[in-house]
């Protein structure tokens, strides 16, 4: 075999078609969850898959009354799941629909078992992407999944059906003209650069490999002329750094690479709308500990503040 069909090779094999056929829609009938399903719906038709919806009753199903906590209603299930079952009917074509299911538990710990049971190939939740006291007080269930689901997790934003660029109006159908990868050039991120090196040559769309670099430490003038030399020299090697991971990426699929200096999540945030991105993917997922703290809250971070949706890629998609 020849140098060429080598790397011809190498470079087909760098950017197969993700599986995103069997997809998984967690809803609380709240509007709110309702852009989760829209977005969804034409997602499948693009990729030729099938939609599960899954309502979680949290546990305790009813609130505590002279001190006993009702724990089981049989009714109260069966209402839901005719409730859900109605929801299929209205918002899922037949061709897409392949089943509903009613659970009773904690939302994020119940979705993440379903996903994983089921072998789905991605999770699509809607986030209200709270910030402050509203969200230490309230929590968010979509970062939860984010940080628990072993698949690749979608999250979309109201703001985001409606203001990125991707979208039509009227059926909210996800176009992805523009995807965007932060990179950290670890081997997390390389095997998320070659997951989406396929999902942009599906979708026909422009892939952007973006690195955020840290502000300078020191500002003293006296330092200035030292830092600033630094400063130049490491974004020099970062940019050579992303040419070469840009090279690894199949030349029939458009890419370009970003730099910015900023906070990680928050450079992300503001390099995706600077460039206006349809999607962020982030291959931040399955960490516990200190790698969380770090890694993790930067995916959540995204996940708030973003204004177009964000995937975020498991264990097992990016390897």
């Amino acid at each position: 075999m020849t140098d060429t069909m080598r790397t011809k090779t190498s470079q087909s094999r760098s950017a197969r078609t993700p599986k995103l056929t069997r997809i998984l829609v967690p809803t609380d009938f709240s509007r709110n969850a309702g852009w989760a399903l829209r977005y969804a719906v034409p997602l499948a038709r693009q990729v030729g898959g099938k939609i599960t919806l899954l309502h979680v009753l949290e546990w305790p199903l009813l609130p505590a009354e002279l001190g006993v906590i009702v724990t089981s209603d049989a009714k109260l299930q069966g209402e839901v799941r005719l409730r859900l079952d109605e929801l299929a009917r209205t918002s899922v074509p037949a061709g897409l629909l392949e089943k509903t299911l009613v659970r009773v538990g904690r939302a994020h710990r119940d979705v993440a078992d379903a996903a994983r049971g089921l072998k789905m190939d991605l999770i699509i939740v809607s986030t209200q992407g709270r910030t402050g006291l509203k969200r230490a007080l309230l929590g968010s269930t979509a970062e939860r999944i984010v940080r628990h689901a072993t698949c690749p997790v979608l999250t979309v934003r109201k703001l985001a059906a409606r203001k990125s660029p991707g979208l039509k109006s009227s059926s909210l159908a996800p176009r992805l003209n523009r995807i965007l990868v932060p990179v950290d050039f670890s081997e997390r991120s390389a095997a998320a650069v070659k997951f989406t090196a396929g999902l942009a040559r599906t979708m026909r769309a422009r892939l952007a490999l973006l690195h955020v670099t840290a502000p300078l430490p020191i500002r003293l003038s006296r330092f200035r002329a030292e830092m600033e030399r630094y400063d130049a020299e490491t974004k020099q090697a970062v940019q050579d750094k992303l040419k070469a991971l840009a090279a690894t990426i199949p030349k029939d699929i458009k890419r370009q690479t970003l730099l910015c200096q900023d906070v990680d999540g928050r450079g992300i945030v503001a390099a995706a709308r600077q460039w206006r991105s349809d999607l962020i993917v982030l291959p931040t997922r399955g960490l516990t500990g200190a790698k969380y703290i770090v890694l993790g809250s930067t995916a959540e971070y995204v996940v708030r503040h973003a204004t177009c949706p964000v995937l975020t890629l498991g264990g097992a998609s990016s390897k």
